[in-house]
């Protein structure tokens, strides 16, 4: 596993941990799949498949929560146990199609990519008609002000624009800055939530969470 922090791809920050692309590993996948992986995804695993990609992107059908995050980045291969395991893109494919969530919509052709904190899921559209889409299934929250009822709908024509629409969610910008805002300026990771904040969030040095 690679020791390395963070890459960038597409200007878009991706945060380790970082394995081995083994050469196969997805071809295993399109194997018991039946179906072929994008090239953009496939490019994007391939040079910075990493374990989280710390973005919001706006999905109007789930209002009042129009921000959803699917930063939790499932990986190519089999997990440290060398099993098919939680978080493998294979693992959790196979998982999806006896959980739940397949009583409820079709997922055939859909290959889980990613999640948050909540379970909220993030889909690749391997079917020839809609080869590439992403789709999202938020779940719906009982309580006022969050998502009444859960919702399945497309979020990007393919990998590169979902890329291109993501954004940073300006609580997770002063949460990822107050865990660094007491280290030492020169440190690694705080140097990188700088260049994040200072790319994605131009001014954020003025806001009041900033001050240190």
């Amino acid at each position: 596993m690679s020791e390395e922090l963070s890459r960038w791809y597409r200007g878009r920050l991706v945060v380790g941990p970082f394995r081995p692309f083994r050469a196969g590993e997805l071809e295993d996948l399109e194997r018991e799949m039946g179906l072929p992986v994008p090239s953009s995804y496939r490019s994007f695993l391939e040079e910075s498949g990493g374990g989280s990609l710390p973005y919001s992107v706006h999905v109007p059908e789930s209002e009042p929560e129009l921000l959803q995050s699917f930063d939790d980045l499932y990986q190519p291969g089999r997990d440290d146990k060398g099993e098919y395991g939680w978080g493998t893109l294979l693992g959790e494919y196979r998982r999806s199609r006896d959980g739940w969530l397949a009583k409820e919509i079709s997922l055939v052709g859909l290959l889980p990519i990613a999640r948050n904190g909540g379970s909220d899921t993030l889909f690749l559209d391997l079917n020839p008609a809609t080869h590439g889409q992403l789709h999202a299934f938020v779940q719906g929250i009982p309580h006022p002000g969050y998502l009444s009822k859960g919702v399945f709908t497309k979020v990007a024509d393919d990998f590169d624009t979902y890329l291109d629409s993501l954004v940073v969610d300006p609580d997770l910008a002063e949460d990822t800055w107050a865990d660094v805002a007491d280290s030492d300026s020169t440190a690694p990771w705080r140097r990188t939530v700088e260049e994040w904040l200072d790319k994605e969030l131009p001014g954020w040095r003025a806001k009041p969470w900033a001050v240190t």
